[in-house]
């Protein structure tokens, strides 16, 4: 009985699978002859190769490929001389993606043999298409040039596009790398970072860490291709004067500004359990009022600050843009003890007298970090923002 079960069980499994097989190549049959009627002979094309591979002798497949290949390779070679006629410099581009699809449907076609059988006249464009794409990158090459000779940064900008779309198209294309670079360096903002100053008269601090977090970002962050960024302790880092100047410094800020507040609590519960022995071999659960006296102190050290950042033409001095930003950081410490019975403390009382005595203040450089960590992604940002676009 059991292997009977089994065997109508593998038997219908099996009689599914064909019936979602012969489901689909009828969905695809008619997909195929749907977009041969409605005109989209690629669509039509792509379709009835795909349904040959699983069904070699379907006849709609066969009819449809060999009625709309024809009609599709018109279409594409029309487009094409149309393409070559155009007054667009960027025509022969537009050349290259049409033969590109010409061989892709060609690469289909020797994938299945049989649309292979169904299409021998099926043609390989790919002499057509290198000559398409020396001519793109050639095209591109004398733009790129065009551009270049206007002296520029924006003819800059759009000469170094050129060039790279020149090389995507044919690589080692000429000198279309060197051209490129000069494109590039003529489009660039130089961008100097100059030193943070501090300024204290009590305290002895230094910005190094906030500073070398700033240069240490610029230096990892993705920028465009005309914009590049150094300190003014990178020498050797730039080739020429620097365009813009970014200048930072602490309009004021305070440091270690402690504040101490103590609180007295009366603590009771009356609802403690203990156990009263009763007789000489029982006990009963009685409850119990529990008072205590708790002292909490808590000690919060501010510090905080403002942060100002110009960004300046180096060539007039004039200030481009400037913002400020704030800066926060408060240190709490907590600490207490108490008189009285323990039992009548709560969970916040137990979390104060764990520590019985003050913790040392901080160091004045560490408060000093602290609070400049929430400027610095006021800054990148403001950064960002600015030369997003350059």
């Amino acid at each position: 009985m059991l292997l009977c079960l089994t065997q109508n069980s593998n038997s219908m499994k099996k009689s599914v699978l064909l019936f979602v097989a012969a489901l689909l190549t009828l969905t695809a049959c008619k997909t195929g002859k749907k977009a041969f009627r409605q005109g989209d002979y690629e669509e039509a094309v792509y379709s009835a190769i795909n349904r040959l591979r699983s069904a070699p002798n379907n006849k709609k497949a066969l009819q449809t490929l060999k009625e709309a290949y024809p009609i599709m390779l018109d279409y594409y070679q029309d487009q094409i001389e149309q393409a070559k006629l155009s007054s667009d410099p960027l025509r022969w581009e537009r050349v290259l993606d049409l033969y590109g699809e010409l061989n892709q449907v060609y690469d289909e076609v020797q994938r299945s043999p049989a649309a292979k059988r169904a299409l021998p006249q099926v043609r390989n464009f790919s002499s057509e298409y290198e000559e398409a794409r020396r001519r793109a990158a050639e095209a591109r090459y004398a733009l790129g040039e065009q551009e270049l000779a206007k002296g520029h940064r924006e003819a800059a900008k759009a000469a170094y596009r050129h060039f790279e779309r020149c090389l995507q198209l044919q690589p080692g294309f000429r000198d279309a790398e060197e051209k490129m670079f000069e494109a590039q360096d003529l489009a660039t903002v130089i961008v100097q970072i100059e030193p943070i100053p501090v300024h204290s008269r009590v305290l002895e601090l230094s910005n190094e860490f906030f500073e070398n977090q700033i240069i240490e970002w610029v230096r990892s962050y993705t920028w465009s291709p005309f914009v590049r960024f150094y300190s003014a302790k990178d020498t050797d880092a730039h080739l020429r004067e620097p365009d813009h100047i970014i200048k930072m410094k602490f309009d004021d800020f305070v440091v270690g500004q402690a504040y101490v507040k103590e609180r007295e609590v009366q603590r009771v519960n009356d609802s403690v359990e203990v156990e009263v022995k009763v007789g000489k071999d029982s006990t009963r659960t009685d409850y119990i009022t529990a008072k205590a006296t708790v002292h909490q102190f808590t000690k919060e050290i501010t510090s905080t600050g403002l942060l100002d950042v110009q960004i300046i033409d180096a060539r007039n001095g004039a200030v481009i843009s400037q913002r400020k930003f704030p800066g926060t950081f408060i240190w709490v410490d907590r600490w207490g003890f108490f008189n009285g019975d323990e039992r009548a403390l709560t969970e916040e009382d137990k979390q104060f007298i764990r520590k019985k005595r003050e913790s040392p203040n901080p160091p004045p450089q560490d408060l000093f970090i602290e609070f400049t960590r929430p400027i610095f992604n006021q800054v990148t940002d403001f950064i960002t923002d600015f030369y997003r676009d350059v």
